[in-house]
């Protein structure tokens, strides 16, 4: 799969995308995947590698992710669910569900509906999280 907005790097088995690259359907990549700034996906994104988020993404519909990093000022319309590390920068908003089987950090200014992490979650600053699955172990701290 390797198009004029995704590149394809064999040795380290990664996807790369163009910054202001958009995508009508449903991406389905096996292996990592790493994103310019201002990419939009117009439908879900599937990873069974490591996922790197540039600035300023938009996901309309879900993430699934191996492990992932989402970029400052992201958005994703519906859920993200990563089966490792979750990292969540500055100012990026979820509209549902934020779920890591391994540790979650959210940093200032992001917008969760629901967290839900297996390992830790740790909040850095101040974040609008409206739920936390009960048991949740939760660190916050400011910056």
């Amino acid at each position: 799969m390797e198009t004029e907005n995704i590149k394809y790097h064999p040795p380290t088995n990664t996807y790369i995308v163009r910054r202001g690259s958009y995508f009508e359907d449903d991406i389905v990549i096996q292996g990592n995947l790493l994103t310019g700034s201002n990419v939009n996906f117009w439908g879900s994104l599937y990873v069974s590698g490591e996922l790197e988020m540039g600035k300023c993404n938009n996901v309309k519909s879900s993430v699934i992710a191996n492990s992932a990093l989402v970029g400052p000022n992201c958005h994703v319309g519906e859920n993200i669910e990563v089966n490792y590390d979750l990292l969540v920068l500055d100012n990026t908003i979820i509209e549902n569900e934020a779920t890591s089987y391994g540790n979650m950090k959210i940093r200032p200014g992001c917008s969760i509906n629901y967290a839900r992490s297996e390992g830790l979650l740790e909040i850095v600053g101040k974040a609008e999280i409206k739920k936390v699955e009960s048991g949740t172990k939760v660190i916050v701290r400011t910056e």
